[in-house]
């Protein structure tokens, strides 16, 4: 049977493969704005200009540090600072710059703030910028009235553009949020399907262990019987002891072949990583050891929700199981016809057999035993149903299951898995 796929190490997020491109547009786009700042000629004021534009650089330099060790740092607390640290060094560049190529990375940097710590901290942030510019503006023309007037009029649009920021954090936030759920629901799907199995495989040792008390316990039973009885005739009656002996015998090659029979039914799978159509074929050429000749048809549908679904493949892999065990201990059957098909929203699973001689299978439908119940009740718990009946001179189960969303699955037909040319003809000993 299938094992679930072992928990490995997460993939990066979305966001997590987006942000150095987007870091390393921001940071290209404010040296631009700092080459784009350098005067051409000198005069006046040129020598503001050019200690804003090497400023400007040198926060570029800072800034991309800052931001090649955010991925590397470990805790939350360690990012929200480095973050805030951002916003500290873009300060400048949103207090003396103009608008254009400096917006990029002011809106990230106020960005990382909400992803990194929380949207009230990108609220500050943006506050931050605002009142600082207000205050210098206050400060440099010295009349508070025209300074406050100046500096809201240059400070309000840097704030609504930095809410594109915060808007912009708050997306990645919750998306990063959303994939932690994701993953946390997945982990808690994974161990329920874990204990399923576990619960499943300890029903099958129970059950194991009662027909085989059952079943071999009694022939193993009727040869010591027929050997006591042997060796208690052979001085009296010599042609009633060899006639013991040789029932002894038929009895315990019975017994043989039905525990060849359970060692393939216990162990079916010899590839653990089998998934899909591969494991089922695994499933049938175990069971072909037997020199049980076993088709397996299965469409591509199915096969992806095999691969798609653990806990519903789990479930068919099963039905598989019990059904082809059944059809060598009680139909005695030659060769099994198994295919699986996907459409309407339903996995159908058919599996028919022919009965061979000494099949103790009455007709019309069958009375379930333990496999077939526990298998019956799964199936109606998820929404489906399994019938197990005599035809004539077959014997069919078939298992149908809702499934979900098949219409992203492509719908042509895989053809024969493991068909006539890997089927046995033999009986393996």
């Amino acid at each position: 049977m299938s094992e679930l796929p072992a928990t490995t190490a997460p993939a990066p997020s979305l966001p997590r493969r987006m942000l150095p491109v987007l870091q390393s547009l921001a940071l290209v786009c404010l040296v631009i704005a700092a080459v784009l700042g350098l005067p051409l000629e000198q005069g006046p004021g040129a020598g503001r200009v050019w200690v804003l534009s090497v400023v400007w650089g040198a926060l570029a330099v800072l800034i991309a540090l800052a931001w090649m060790l955010r991925p590397r740092l470990r805790t939350p607390r360690s990012r929200a600072i480095l973050s805030a640290v951002v916003v500290l060094l873009v300060t400048p560049v949103a207090v003396f710059g103009r608008i254009g190529f400096t917006v990029p990375v002011l809106l990230l940097a106020v960005a990382l703030v909400v992803l990194d710590a929380s949207v009230r901290a990108g609220v500050v942030a943006t506050a931050w910028i605002g009142v600082l510019g207000v205050a210098l503006h206050v400060a440099s023309w010295g009349d508070l009235g025209t300074g406050f007037a100046i500096g809201l009029v240059n400070s309000v649009p840097v704030m609504v553009l930095l809410g594109f920021g915060i808007v912009l954090g708050w997306t990645l936030r919750a998306y990063e949020r959303q994939l932690r759920r994701d993953a946390a629901l997945i982990d808690r799907l994974r161990r329920a399907a874990e204990t399923e199995k576990e619960l499943l495989l300890a029903d099958e040792r129970a059950r194991s262990a009662r027909e085989l008390h059952d079943g071999l316990g009694h022939r193993l039973t009727l040869v010591s019987m027929s050997l006591d009885f042997a060796e208690r005739m052979r001085e009296r009656d010599a042609r009633a002891a060899w006639d013991e002996v040789a029932q002894a015998r038929t009895t315990s090659q019975d017994a043989l072949e039905e525990m060849r029979t359970w060692v393939r039914a216990l162990s079916p799978v010899r590839d653990p990583a089998a998934r899909g159509a591969a494991a089922l074929d695994a499933i049938a050429e175990s069971f072909r050891g037997t020199g049980l000749a076993v088709e397996v048809t299965v469409d591509d549908r199915s096969n992806t929700v095999l691969t798609t679904d653990d806990a519903l493949s789990l479930l068919v892999y099963r039905a598989v199981q019990e059904g082809l065990t059944n059809a060598l201990r009680h139909g005695r059957a030659r060769e099994v016809r198994l295919g699986l098909h996907a459409a309407d929203g339903q996995l159908r699973l058919r599996m028919s057999n022919d009965l061979g001689p000494g099949a103790q299978v009455p007709d019309g439908e069958a009375e379930p035993g333990f496999g077939l119940r526990g298998l019956a009740e799964r199936a109606l718990a998820r929404g489906g149903g399994l019938r197990a009946a005599r035809e004539g001179d077959r014997f069919l189960v078939a298992l149908q299951l809702p499934v979900p969303d098949l219409s992203r699955a492509s719908g042509s037909p895989r053809g024969v898995v493991g068909g006539v040319g890997r089927t046995a003809t033999g009986v393996a000993r």
